[in-house]
């Protein structure tokens, strides 16, 4: 055999890496305004290790949805090498699957940390800059596009026109957020995470200039308004990258829904590694549904999470949004499905929850709604009452010692007390959701502070929900 020439190999050799670095995945985009495409049906996920195997893209497709949204970690950068960065992207791009579904179906995009180019990283992120840059190029967007014209790469997209209008909102969490507070020493508990919130008024999430976007976006008409956050919106404080560290941000993004009288918000987000519904309640304003669908390609279990309002599913899995236009009061639907394309959590909605009228402010629930057994991701939760406002409870080896008294925000009446179980033993406190549907738990161990979950919901509400599918992993939820 003739021997090749070394300085051959090495030009073949520069040659196939720059063409695995630079080759482009032709993505089709949308037009910002799209009022002739009636939304009714699209897919989303997040967190997608491109080295691991991609088994979900063949069931997205199965879906035949009219758009594929990205909410960050759409690959694993973490890099400041604009070349990783490129070919990182490039690893995706040239997937089979990946290039079968953009070949298909629009594909729309945020970021999160690890496509921006860091773990947790906000503005203190120096190649910020041109990592905007790679994000655009990649996912092909125009030229004459807002994104290309200014920092972060906020933006949104209309569909549908009248009552069928659809507003999207694809929020950066990322370019304009200040870092984030560590937590002094250790936390608490094993499971939660290093941030704390931060009080301070100076610490911003969003920004000036796409808060003062975001407040003329709500101010647009639309029946729905589905807005992406890469990061959990409604989830409490975990310790993890959630609003709830940075509280005025959160509570901001309430005051701003309530000040523009934008009905029909919904969140979407990703992030945790697991897929849940998270919901919250602000005073004069209706609940706020927060939808996570996250990880594509590298589960972490859900149990592990200990923060959403009703089941979890911790498997591989990716998110499907149905509006059914067609019923006499629409309905927005969100979906977990696995990569068997198998239907693991199920959420709906009637938009006509979803607006200021006052039944959708108020509570409509007494304490008799605690009575009877409640799924939690600890098993049944039994809650019987005795008498004079006094309770009781039953869980796997649990027993609680409750009575009526001030639990949750703005002093609604719910059961306050102590739990004890074979080995340890804490402090225990429980609300119910506006409409008596979900039971929100707080617990300690010992003397430590409320901060672990205990949510429950009613036996039945969610007939694909597995018990075997939110095992607790050994390793931490991201």
């Amino acid at each position: 055999m003739k021997r090749i020439p070394a300085w051959l190999v090495c030009l073949l050799v520069v040659t196939i890496t720059q063409a695995t670095i630079a080759a482009p995945i032709q993505h089709s985009t949308l037009p910002n305004d799209n009022p002739d495409m009636t939304l009714s049906h699209f897919a989303f996920g997040s967190c997608c290790r491109q080295h691991n195997p991609q088994k979900h893209w063949a069931p997205i497709i199965e879906n035949e949805p009219q758009l594929w949204l990205w909410l960050g970690d759409n690959i694993y950068g973490d890099t400041e090498d604009m070349t990783v960065l490129n070919k990182r992207y490039s690893l995706l791009g040239n997937t089979p699957g990946y290039q079968q579904l953009a070949a298909r179906y629009p594909v729309l995009a945020t970021w999160d940390d690890h496509d921006y180019g860091r773990n947790d990283a906000g503005n203190d992120y120096v190649k910020r800059v041109e990592s905007q840059k790679v994000f655009l190029d990649f996912f092909n967007e125009r030229a004459d596009s807002p994104r290309r014209k200014r920092p972060g790469i906020y933006t949104s997209y209309y569909f549908g026109k009248g009552d069928q209008r659809v507003q999207l909102i694809l929020l950066d969490t990322r370019y304009f957020r200040t870092p984030l507070k560590r937590i002094q020493g250790q936390p608490a508990y094993r499971r939660m995470g290093k941030w704390i919130p931060d009080p301070s008024p100076t610490a911003t999430l969003l920004g000036d200039a796409q808060w003062q976007w975001l407040e003329e976006e709500l101010r647009q008409p639309a029946r729905l308004r589905i807005i992406g956050t890469s990061i959990q919106f409604a989830a409490p404080h975990n310790g993890y990258e959630t609003w709830a560290n940075i509280p005025r941000e959160h509570q901001r993004m309430i005051e701003l829904i309530k000040k523009t009288r934008a009905e029909g918000v919904v969140f979407l987000s990703g992030d945790i590694h697991s897929s849940e519904l998270c919901i919250n309640e602000p005073e004069d304003c209706y609940p706020l549904i927060d939808y996570t669908s996250s990880s594509l390609n590298a589960p972490l279990g859900a149990a592990a999470t200990h923060r959403r309002t009703g089941p979890g599913f911790g498997g591989a899995n990716f998110g499907i949004v149905d509006i059914d236009w067609s019923a006499a009061d629409p309905t927005v639907s969100f979906s977990t499905k696995d990569t068997a394309n198998q239907t693991r959590l199920h959420h709906s909605v009637p938009l006509s929850r979803l607006t200021f009228h006052e039944t959708n402010l108020s509570r409509h629930t007494t304490p008799a709604d605690f009575l009877g057994e409640w799924q939690t991701f600890y098993g049944p939760l039994t809650l019987t009452r005795l008498s004079a406002g006094q309770w009781e409870g039953e869980c796997a080896d649990r027993t609680l010692k409750l009575a009526e008294g001030q639990s949750g925000p703005s002093g609604m009446v719910g059961l306050v007390g102590t739990w004890r179980g074979e080995k340890q033993h804490g402090k225990v406190t429980f609300s119910l959701s506006r409409d008596g549907k979900f039971l929100h738990g707080a617990y300690s161990y010992d003397d430590l502070p409320l901060q672990l979950d205990w949510a429950g919901w009613k036996p039945g509400w969610e007939q694909h929900f597995k018990r075997d599918d939110y095992h607790l992993r050994k390793k931490k939820p991201k």
